[in-house]
């Protein structure tokens, strides 16, 4: 046997400075407590998390917990470390406080674990543990609990029934106006059971028939008339949209629906023309409301945005080639964006960041992109389209009684012209390439953000286009993320890094942009939601003249 291999089986010795080491590695801080002497020692890393200088004298948390710890949490660990020591047990000691930061006044969410030594006589002697900073996770749940609270404010205050079913076709989720629909003192009373407890057995077939097939499909069923009927109550109609409902792994959970009771307007006489109208108005207003619940998916799926191509009659043709990217710093974002044509010859592009993060942000985004189908007429003026969304959004937010806003850029690209006109609302000012390579912020006017005040103006700006151009839409977590030594990347430090590496295309632009913030922050994902949305414009001579 190779003589490298005679002591393998020899046991390994650490001494004291290894143990030192591996402690100032470690992100747990360690103490240790002598009953019966008082005296209490930390590692560095208890020190850090108190705001104390390596070394500094510090307080014993055991013994004086009203100078380390938050007053209502003093009361609670008192008990809980008496407690464990006066009664002996096999499980350690684990008590989750509140800890003062001795130099910033802030706090910090702390689990203190432990473990007694005792003597012979089962005397306590030392209390010795670990301090782990949990303060992410508390944080994370308190924002969780925020954002299902605001979620369900949103939809209560919404007078159309919304709900969610699982895939058996069970209530999960439902709001108030469903839960008086059916007959319920509350919205959760409605929860596990299905049409069939409400309905007749022919109406219960009809729905569960048509949710199998969208769950099947992946495929949404808009604005459709049923008739309901219910044991001993008159007949009603409901106008009804339903929509498959994603989980966070792309495979569908169930089924999302909104429905508002239109059996005025059916039992009515009035003649076909009016009734369609109304269902129509009814039907713009049903499909704002979906956007809101769709987006409580985790994962939104990917667009595929086809270039827009206008043949001139003198030969020649203009492109505009798009490329995007994604990038929630949560499983949902408030970030989104639009590309849509506009006439013969336009294109309109899209992006805005909605106030906060997670479910709520990602209800108001959604909910923007369902206003944009009833301002798709004011396309080719940024300015009116912005004004527009932002009263439609203000009108929202004052009937929900909540205070959010969100942030938007708008451009019109008017392939006939060459031009291109920009609008923003409180939102960053995108990055434009020209032909000679050159990256820079073009100007365009500041206005408040959408949903402010009812009566904000929005001003436009102008740009002509040329072969090789290239333009950026952001939103802030691009611009503001973070390095190790809290400085924010910044739009100057992008344009460098364009202006230094010239990229091909537009792909290679936004890549590019992505990789310069890698760079700087050292990290894959930012702390916000980003999403980019890049627009290349080319022209070339063509012998065909026909006008697309």
């Amino acid at each position: 046997m190779p003589e490298s291999f005679n002591n393998i089986s020899a046991p390994a010795i650490f001494d004291w400075e290894m143990v030192r080491t591996a402690l100032r590695a470690a992100e747990e801080g360690v103490y240790c407590w002598n009953l019966e002497s008082g005296h209490i020692n930390y590692t560095e890393q208890c020190l850090r998390m108190m705001g104390l200088p390596y070394r500094e004298l510090a307080p014993n948390v055991f013994t004086q917990p009203e100078i380390t710890i938050h007053e209502k949490d003093v009361q609670f660990f008192k008990n809980g470390v008496t407690r464990y020591i006066d009664r002996p047990c096999s499980t350690p000691l684990r008590l989750e406080i509140r800890l003062r930061n001795q130099r910033s006044r802030g706090w910090k969410w702390v689990r203190i674990n432990g473990l007694v030594k005792r003597d012979n006589n089962n005397k306590p002697l030392q209390l010795v543990g670990v301090w782990i900073d949990i303060t992410r996770r508390k944080m994370a749940n308190m924002h969780a609990m925020e954002d299902r609270e605001l979620f369900r404010a949103l939809i209560d205050y919404l007078p159309d029934n919304i709900y969610f079913k699982n895939r058996e076709s069970r209530f999960v989720i439902a709001n108030n106006a469903t839960a008086k629909k059916l007959g319920v003192v509350i919205p959760s009373d409605l929860i596990g059971k299905t049409d069939k407890n409400f309905f007749t057995e022919d109406d219960f077939n009809v729905s569960r028939s048509a949710e199998l097939e969208i769950m099947r499909s992946g495929q949404p069923l808009t604005s459709f008339i049923h008739r309901e009927s219910r044991e001993g109550l008159p007949d009603t109609w409901s106008q009804i949209s339903k929509f498959p409902w994603f989980g966070a792994d792309g495979k569908v959970k169930g089924i999302v629906g909104i429905s508002s009771d239109v059996s005025d307007i059916v039992r009515s006489q009035h003649r076909y023309q009016r009734i369609a109208k109304h269902l129509d108005e009814r039907n713009k207003a049903l499909e704002n409301e979906v956007s809101l619940a769709r987006e409580v998916q985790l994962a939104l799926q990917p667009l595929k945005i086809r270039p827009r191509v206008k043949h001139l009659d003198s030969g020649i043709k203009r492109e505009a080639r798009f490329h995007h990217i994604f990038m929630p710093s949560e499983g949902v974002a408030g970030d989104c964006f639009q590309v849509f044509p506009v006439g013969e010859s336009g294109v309109g592009m899209l992006i805005c960041d909605v106030m906060g993060h997670g479910i709520s942000a990602a209800l108001i985004a959604s909910m923007l992109r369902g206003l944009m189908e009833q301002v798709v007429d004011l396309a080719d003026t940024p300015a009116l389209l912005l004004s527009s969304l932002n009263r439609k959004l203000y009108h929202i937010f004052e009937q929900a009684g909540i205070h959010m806003f969100a942030t938007a850029c708008y451009v019109y690209l008017d392939l006939e012209r060459a031009r291109l006109t920009l609008s923003g609302a409180g939102h960053p000012s995108p990055i434009v390439i020209d032909a000679e390579g050159k990256a820079y912020l073009p100007p365009i006017p500041r206005s408040p953000g959408l949903g402010l005040m009812e009566t904000s103006l929005y001003r436009e700006s102008e740009l002509s286009v040329s072969a090789g151009m290239k333009l950026s839409l952001y939103t802030d977590g691009l611009i503001e993320a973070h390095n190790s030594k809290d400085e924010e990347l910044g739009a100057i430090r992008i344009l460098d890094h364009l202006n230094s590496n010239p990229p091909e295309g537009i792909k290679e632009m936004i890549d590019s942009c992505i990789k310069c913030m890698q760079n700087f922050t050292g990290s894959l994902k930012g702390d916000d939601d980003i999403c980019m949305l890049g627009m290349e414009f080319t022209e070339t001579f063509t012998l065909n003249q026909s006008t697309k």
